[in-house]
């Protein structure tokens, strides 16, 4: 049964933005967050924050980032997911701008592992190749979440589906696709460059490490160790490297349960921009 209402004060939080960027966790998300906040600081010329600037210039339209889905079926206990406590209610969902954010469910999992093992208040123990296998958490839970927001999201009016690699790919081009989604004003090709500049790996990571962020959320879980970084490596096929023959089967096995419409089973890099 798909749960599509939220019985829980929560539900509330959903309301406020203008526009809900869903994603399941390691996706992108912080990359994609500190991509438009930059743009938007210069288009609209206020400080660069990673709140919402929506509450310092009201022209710049609310962005709420939300794992939605991913809470509810991997996070959230059977009280929590009976009452539909982390979903955004169907009727709020559909007055929204969705941005849909997704990335390959087998890079997907290696980050989340080394997110939980290095970063999580809950610190696993287990190994990288149990971890892709646990119910729910694994890779086979993140292809669940993924074809249920494909399910859910059919047919919304205003809907942007965000493939990783296609931002990883061209990141200026995509950038200017999610900005002019927005609504907010045409984009300047210049604020532009400089947001991808600013948001690129290398500059985030060295930000990371020297205290650049003013949100908890981007510091290292164990300073020096790269592995714990909030960015961490963000390679477009990276989980290849790191398993066996037979647990690659098993990954591309799950993974051939995915919706096609995401484009990762026939070819790992293929996913491209989705409209």
């Amino acid at each position: 049964m798909l749960i599509t209402w939220n019985l829980s004060r929560r539900r509330w939080r959903y309301s406020r933005p203008d526009v809900l960027v869903l994603s399941v966790g390691k996706s992108g998300r912080t990359w994609l967050r500190v991509l438009l906040n930059k743009y938007l600081s210069l288009r609209f010329n206020t400080d660069f924050s990673l709140d919402d600037l929506h509450a310092v210039d009201q022209r710049i339209p609310s962005i709420g980032y939300e794992h939605e889905h991913w809470s509810h079926h991997a996070l959230s206990n059977w009280h929590e997911r009976l009452r539909g406590k982390f979903l955004v209610p169907a009727d709020i969902l559909r007055k929204k701008r969705v941005i849909v954010l997704y990335r390959d469910p087998r890079d997907v999992a290696v980050s989340l592992y080394f997110q939980n093992q290095k970063r999580s208040n809950n610190r696993i123990d287990c190994t990288l190749e149990e971890f892709v296998r646990l119910q729910g958490r694994g890779v086979r839970g993140i292809v669940t979440v993924m074809n249920a927001w494909r399910k859910r999201l059919e047919g919304h009016p205003n809907c942007l589906w965000v493939s990783y690699e296609a931002l990883r790919r061209d990141t200026a081009s995509e950038l200017r696709r999610i900005v002019d989604f927005l609504g907010t004003a045409t984009t300047s090709p210049e604020q532009v460059e400089e947001a991808v500049a600013f948001a690129s790996f290398d500059n985030m990571q060295r930000l990371e490490a020297s205290g650049g962020f003013s949100r908890g959320m981007l510091k290292p879980g164990v300073p020096g160790d790269p592995s714990s970084f909030k960015v961490r490596s963000g390679k477009v096929g990276g989980y290849r490297e790191r398993f066996s023959a037979e647990d690659l089967r098993f990954l591309d096995e799950s993974v051939a349960a995915l919706d096609p419409f995401f484009g990762y089973a026939a070819n790992p890099a293929a996913a491209t921009e989705r409209s």
